[in-house]
């Protein structure tokens, strides 16, 4: 038959309840730094080029083409790395890493995995977010769509049927263009017909292309990087144009796509719930690992 609870009996239940409630969360903290001091790490030592020092570290091909994608919205491998940069690999041995951290100097970029709800796994900054941004979806602001991405056009000018893999958007000359998404500016010229274009890279797979522009914005010039929504040229119609628009172009991994129907990069984000975890998480590894 149990006892009748009483007041002082209950106040002797509820103070081991509270010394165990505090030992769980030490216990927490306890396995929290213990895991992340059980990872392993590897480091690339920049000496002459990422694949070239990732081998001489025996970081495999698969790492080094992840350090890429990830990478690349944020550092231009051909003209960013310098001898002396370090990228650390954080993690076990034959896993995903846990996260990767770049130094050159005084910058640092530092990602760390979070794998979502349905079993994916992405890398985040210690904010949450992905590297890559989402893009614009019309970099101008247009009167109409005067040509659409199609596989064959009556070009007004050589008046023959020819593939249109771009979208003109008529606008008033002088508009503001601007760059889709975060890049660096690969070309800045004249360029035959299209007239003054602009090329932006952005990360390592996708290419935008701005075309027929009256002029360059003040500043630009090949390997600049330029962030998404800045004003990089005007509207025209320098080349091979009938009117003031602008031709733009979408190319992923070198092949042109279409940019109204294209699935375009979306920054993603840790969720809610579980951001306060993942950045405690980021920190004790940045802590453990400079």
């Amino acid at each position: 038959m149990p006892l009748p609870t009483t007041k002082r009996h209950a106040k002797r239940h509820l103070m081991p309840f509270n010394i165990m409630r505090k030992y769980l969360l030490f216990l927490l903290a306890t396995l929290l730094f213990s895991s992340v001091n059980a990872f392993d790490s590897k480091s690339i030592n920049i000496t002459r080029s990422l694949a070239y020092d990732a081998k001489k570290s025996g970081i495999s091909p698969q790492i080094v083409k992840e350090i890429v994608r990830i990478f690349s919205w944020k550092i231009d491998f051909s003209r960013d790395l310098r001898r002396g940069d370090r990228f650390i690999i954080i993690g076990n041995k034959g896993a995903a890493p846990k996260a990767i951290i770049y130094n050159s100097g005084k910058k640092r970029v530092a990602v760390f995995s979070y794998v979502d709800k349905f079993g994916r796994l992405n890398y985040y900054a210690i904010n949450g977010k992905t590297l890559y941004p989402s893009f614009l979806r019309n970099p101008v602001k247009y009167r109409r769509i005067s040509s659409k991405f199609q596989r064959k056009r009556f070009h007004p000018i050589l008046k023959t049927w020819l593939p249109h893999r771009a979208v003109d958007y008529a606008a008033n000359k002088g508009s503001k263009v601007y760059a889709s998404a975060d890049g660096v500016v690969e070309k800045r010229k004249y360029i035959g017909a299209l007239g003054n274009a602009i090329y932006l890279k952005h990360g390592a797979n996708y290419v935008s292309v701005y075309a027929h522009l009256l002029r360059f914005a003040r500043g630009l010039r090949v390997g600049k990087k330029v962030k998404k929504g800045q004003v990089i040229g005007l509207v025209g119609s320098t080349g091979r144009s009938t009117g003031s628009h602008l031709h733009y172009e979408l190319r992923y991994k070198g092949k042109r796509k279409n940019p109204l129907t294209w699935h375009l990069p979306k920054q993603k984000r840790v969720p809610a719930p579980d951001l306060r975890r993942f950045q405690s998480q980021a920190r004790e590894i940045l802590r453990n690992f400079r």
